[in-house]
């Protein structure tokens, strides 16, 4: 689907059509589940989270600009979500003495388990162990595909700061799975 129908979409959601809305979500339904599961680290938690991110994004769709691009607009919402969810998991965590390590994210990740490629297997087990920040710039890059302008709007770091994060998260995947590259 092209840019002009993609906007068209958007136009009919933010006129309260909810015949667009499944098409427009269509558009990035992979790219946003992948996001959040990766960043959570269960599927479950993924499910959930995107369903909070659809309800929270139709809400504001009366509010959204087209200043903004709106895969950004989108993910901006997904982050916050997560966030927000993984916050108060972990605070829930600190006041539970239970033994549930899907709580934290990346931990029992069963997308390392269903892929069955070497490489992949390495480089997920390698972005689970980033720092929240580092991993975060490298989903939102890697799988929202977004600009590092747009994650620095999304996250609130300077620019600089996202490019320092996706920096050192690239050159740790590369040690963790033994790429050797010029230092």
């Amino acid at each position: 689907m092209d840019r002009t129908s993609e906007s068209v979409l958007v136009e009919r959601c933010r006129r309260g059509e909810s015949a667009a809305f499944g098409p427009l979500i269509k558009l990035y339904r992979r790219q946003l589940f992948s996001y959040l599961y990766k960043l959570g680290g269960s599927r479950t938690l993924a499910e959930d989270l995107f369903q909070e991110t659809l309800i929270k994004m139709w809400q504001a769709m009366p509010a959204y600009s087209e200043q903004n691009k709106f895969s950004s607009w989108l993910f901006s919402i997904a982050h916050n979500t997560a966030m927000d969810a993984l916050r108060k998991k972990l605070k829930e965590k600190l006041f539970d003495d239970s033994e549930d390590t899907e709580l934290l994210p990346g931990r029992n990740n069963p997308h390392i388990e269903l892929i069955g490629k070497e490489t992949e297997e390495k480089i997920s087990k390698a972005v689970d162990t980033l720092p929240v920040k580092q991993r975060e710039v490298f989903l939102l890059r890697i799988n929202g595909e977004l600009t590092f302008k747009e994650i620095a709007a999304i996250t609130g770091e300077p620019l600089n700061t996202v490019l320092s994060h996706m920096h050192y998260s690239v050159k740790k995947i590369k040690k963790i799975i033994g790429i050797d590259y010029a230092k």
